[in-house]
């Protein structure tokens, strides 16, 4: 089965590893677990946070996506470089204050920016959120962040140029029968020197019986029959002319002379040829590998 076909955005072009991707996305989800534990903890009630998602985008790609108003904690790398972005949807964070409050923490709360009050509210709770980066970033090296101010408006956010790599984590949260979803917006610049660190792992030598099974198996594998054929280019024929196929029918294949032919092991190409004999017997020879 051949793979699915994956989208490839040339003008943000990624600037990780497979590895160091899947480094990331194991940080991000210990911070999910750690943030449904806080949530949990200090609500009193069963929290879910679930990864959703790891891309790399844009600072203007991501702010065009975030919803108005939204909770928008500004963090702080030092001593990595740049400024990044944990974003709560308003109405869960209406929901938590609502909660701290005593109050039955509803679904159904206003959409609008925090007042000084709630404000001193949630930034305690976000603090200890943000906090669980360095736990969750540790066998890494760590990424220490803090909050040095919080805002509603994503358009009042003017943390990098609008061209910026950034590396984006998507969760989503349950709180009681409440879901919704957060975002975590770190710069590339910030994350990449972390990762240096992320290397795919070396070849494992193996050494006596098992060095010998190895080299067995690998020769038995070359010794593996595998169907191989030489097709012409492929036609396309509407499906009322194949229905009309008749034995004696001929239809042309439209390739030229000079293209070599595909050879095909197993349905995948893995070069072309020319048609010619080798004594009495048809054959090709390999012109391109």
């Amino acid at each position: 089965m051949n793979a699915e076909p994956q989208l490839y955005d040339f003008r943000s072009p990624s600037r990780f590893s497979r590895e160091q991707l899947r480094a990331l996305q194991m940080a991000t989800e210990t911070f999910a677990r750690q943030m449904a534990t806080i949530l949990s903890t200090t609500l009193r009630i069963v929290a879910h946070a679930n990864l959703e998602d790891v891309v790399q985008t844009t600072y203007d790609e991501y702010i065009g996506r975030v919803p108005n108003p939204s909770l928008l904690a500004i963090l702080n790398f030092a001593p990595l470089e740049g400024d990044g972005v944990f974003q709560l949807p308003m109405d869960l964070v209406m929901s938590v204050i609502d909660r701290l409050l005593g109050g039955p923490g509803t679904s159904k709360q206003p959409s609008r920016a925090l007042s000084e009050i709630e404000s001193g509210l949630i930034r305690s709770l976000v603090k200890q959120m943000v906090w669980e980066l360095r736990y969750a970033f540790e066998s890494l090296g760590g990424v220490k962040g803090e909050v040095q101010s919080m805002e509603s408006d994503p358009q009042f956010l003017q943390l990098a140029p609008p061209s910026d790599a950034m590396i984006v984590a998507e969760f989503e949260i349950k709180l009681g029968d409440q879901t919704a979803r957060s975002t975590l917006c770190i710069p590339v610049e910030t994350i990449a020197p972390v990762l240096d660190s992320v290397h795919a792992k070396p070849e494992i030598e193996l050494s006596g019986a098992k060095a010998e099974a190895a080299e067995s198996l690998k020769e038995r594998m070359h010794e593996v029959p595998v169907e191989v054929r030489v097709a012409f280019a492929p036609i396309a024929l509407p499906s009322r002319d194949i229905l009309d196929l008749e034995v004696g029918d001929v239809l042309p294949l439209h390739h030229p002379t000079n293209q070599p032919l595909t050879l095909e092991a197993d349905g995948i190409p893995v070069a072309t040829a020319v048609p010619g004999s080798h004594g009495k017997r048809l054959a090709c020879q390999i012109v391109t590998s």
